[in-house]
């Protein structure tokens, strides 16, 4: 894996204040671990130093398994990315990017569309459950079947999409919670410790 270099601040804002800029950080192990790490030590905002290109012509999934990551624990994401094929709205649940190379409309309906727990999923005994406000509308999906959440568990960092049996594969791209990527797929919804109160949100 190619490591994801950012800059990191110990606030939402980019400030110069000593102690708020915490220097730069290379991850190139697990999203959601190098993700806790950071937000354990304080760290509010990054800022990815590499564009993500959906283009075809780098391997971008462990950059966007890192937003992911990074937009689970509330972190402010400062990323810029080229779209290729200018779709983007199963990835509107990500921290709005600052800049989409090419696409001014799609940068301000991402950020103005953003909200959390807008695609999210959490852990119960034996199944896990869905909530998606992606398409304006609330999903509620349930995966209680072994070789889906099998899958899912391989997808979260993501993995090349020839290794999943393709019927559960199938099933979860027709859900819009897997995205491909160059040959690789990757878990769409952000992981949430606790549902928020509030039926507004659910």
């Amino acid at each position: 894996m190619v490591p994801v270099t950012m800059t990191l601040w110990r606030d939402y804002e980019e400030l110069d204040r000593p102690g708020v800029c915490a220097g730069t950080a290379a991850v190139s192990g697990p999203a959601a671990e190098a993700s806790r790490a950071l937000f354990e030590d304080g760290v509010r905002r990054v800022a990815l130093k590499d564009t993500v290109d959906l283009s075809g012509a780098t391997d971008a999934v462990p950059s966007l398994v890192l937003v992911r990551e990074l937009t689970a624990y509330g972190i402010a994401v400062d990323w810029r990315v080229r779209l290729g094929d200018g779709r983007w709205r199963d990835l509107s649940h990500l921290y709005p990017p600052g800049e989409v190379v090419g696409d001014e409309e799609a940068r301000r309906d991402w950020r103005d569309g953003y909200h959390f727990f807008k695609c999210v999923y959490r852990r119960g005994p034996g199944f896990l459950q869905v909530r998606d406000r992606r398409s304006g509308v609330l999903r509620k999906i349930t995966i209680d079947g072994p070789a889906h959440r099998a899958a899912v568990e391989s997808l979260l960092e993501g993995c090349p999409s020839a290794a999943l049996p393709p019927p559960v594969l199938r099933d979860l791209r027709t859900m819009r919670l897997v995205h491909f990527l160059d040959g690789a797929a990757w878990w769409l919804p952000c992981r949430v410790r606790r549902w928020p109160a509030g039926k507004s949100v659910l």
